[in-house]
């Protein structure tokens, strides 16, 4: 058996160092592969926008908006409160907009009516019994904030 010396002070550091560097490899190797295992989140991040105060809204009116992906939203106010939809129409995607006069949401492309609660009630999005989409809404009674929910956007370039 061969004589074991006793380490000086340099090669005990050196010996302490080198197996912290190894330990401490290992451990992110271990943590890098947990995470490659782990499935990645896929739910959307929502954001509030403000949309303006409770007072700029008269009843029956309809107030624009742009999400954050450039995506027109309309807004109404009602006498049951607000409510939210995308100006796309479900139909073939074209711009729906707000007739005051006929208390509606119309679509020029196919004549496409929707009630003021979003249901198609004429021509071909009726007929194939869609909506718009709705956008969520809330209002911050104590400040008098109206506040749209949008889905975010991720940096990157990608939505």
């Amino acid at each position: 058996m061969e004589d074991l010396k006793p380490l000086n002070r340099r090669q005990w550091l050196s010996s302490l160092l080198a197996g912290a560097g190894v330990l401490l490899s290992y451990g992110l190797f271990g943590i890098q592969g947990a995470l490659f295992l782990m499935p990645e989140r896929t739910g959307i991040k929502k954001r509030k926008l403000f949309a303006g105060n409770i007072d700029q809204y008269e009843q029956g009116k309809v107030k624009q908006f742009y999400d954050l992906q450039g995506k027109l939203i309309l807004v109404k106010r009602d006498q049951a409160g607000f409510k939210a939809f995308s100006s796309r129409c479900p139909h073939l995607g074209c711009s729906v907009h707000w007739e005051e006069d006929n208390n509606r949401f119309f679509c020029p492309c196919h004549n496409g009516v929707f009630n003021p609660d979003g249901k198609a009630i004429a021509g071909p999005p009726a007929d194939a019994g869609q909506k718009l989409d709705e956008v969520a809404v809330s209002v911050d009674e104590r400040s008098g904030v109206v506040y749209i929910e949008v889905d975010d956007v991720r940096h990157g370039g990608n939505s």
